[in-house]
């Protein structure tokens, strides 16, 4: 009897532990996953756990088994020497990619025009004018992370359990790049086809929702193709924007 009502409480206290340890690896993986689409890492740099571990006041075990569920969805890749990187795309494979954006939110935004309400209307331009502060600012984190959210937020309203996986896959493999597009001169960041999807969540027309989300994807992948080509493009993601984006 006295071992049974030991080992109850024994269990009463490891369970709320085992919960809390559950709550803050779930924690680290979902930041680490939207760092990773928002493009806060970028092509090619090394995970660091302890860089990690520090911005985000834990320990190396939940960086680490995070790191290992992003290898398994392909946004992130193992190394020789044992390390974890993000992956550099080639531009077939972006092009690719960019293809399948253009089926799935293209999709995405129709549907989302036929569930828009004028609250959605309203997120969407507060978010659009937060994006259009950012780039009159040159604030590159603010930009990315903005733009995100944008698209996010306008793909969640087609309320469909089938297309949001599909997106977030893809932008946890293309995101990283998107610092790139910030520094091609030809990238012409002016949010100019944001203004045409909420054209047609105003109107209600589908069609106009998803031009403007195609027009947005393509200007993005005519500016990114030629950048992922040129040696000279890494060298200028020498200052990540992760210490920036976790607080570090």
């Amino acid at each position: 009897m006295e071992q049974t009502a030991e080992r109850h409480r024994q269990e009463a206290v490891e369970e709320p532990t085992k919960r809390g340890r559950g709550r803050v690896q779930e924690e680290v993986f979902q930041r680490l996953r939207r760092g990773l689409m928002v493009g806060a890492f970028v092509p090619g740099q090394v995970m660091s756990l302890r860089k990690l571990a520090s911005s985000f006041g834990t320990s190396p075990m939940p960086i680490r088994e995070a790191l290992t569920r992003l290898v398994v969805t392909n946004a992130l890749e193992d190394t020789a020497n044992g390390s974890v990187r993000v992956p550099r795309l080639t531009p077939k494979k972006l092009n690719e990619l960019f293809a399948v954006r253009e089926l799935v939110e293209g999709l995405a935004a129709e549907m989302a025009c036929r569930n828009g309400t004028p609250a959605l209307l309203k997120t969407l331009t507060t978010i659009n004018n937060e994006l259009l502060d950012a780039i009159a600012k040159r604030n590159l984190l603010g930009c990315l992370s903005s733009n995100q959210r944008f698209h996010f937020t306008l793909y969640q309203a087609a309320d469909t359990e089938v297309l949001m996986p599909l997106v977030e896959s893809l932008w946890l493999q293309f995101g990283p790049t998107m610092y790139l597009s910030l520094l091609s001169p030809d990238m012409p960041w002016d949010a100019s086809a944001h203004l045409e999807i909420l054209e047609g969540m105003h109107t209600k027309k589908p069609a106009v929702a998803k031009r403007g989300v195609l027009r947005d994807i393509r200007n993005t992948g005519r500016s990114l193709v030629p950048a992922l080509g040129e040696p000279e493009a890494a060298n200028l993601l020498s200052a990540p924007l992760d210490d920036l984006y976790f607080g570090s």
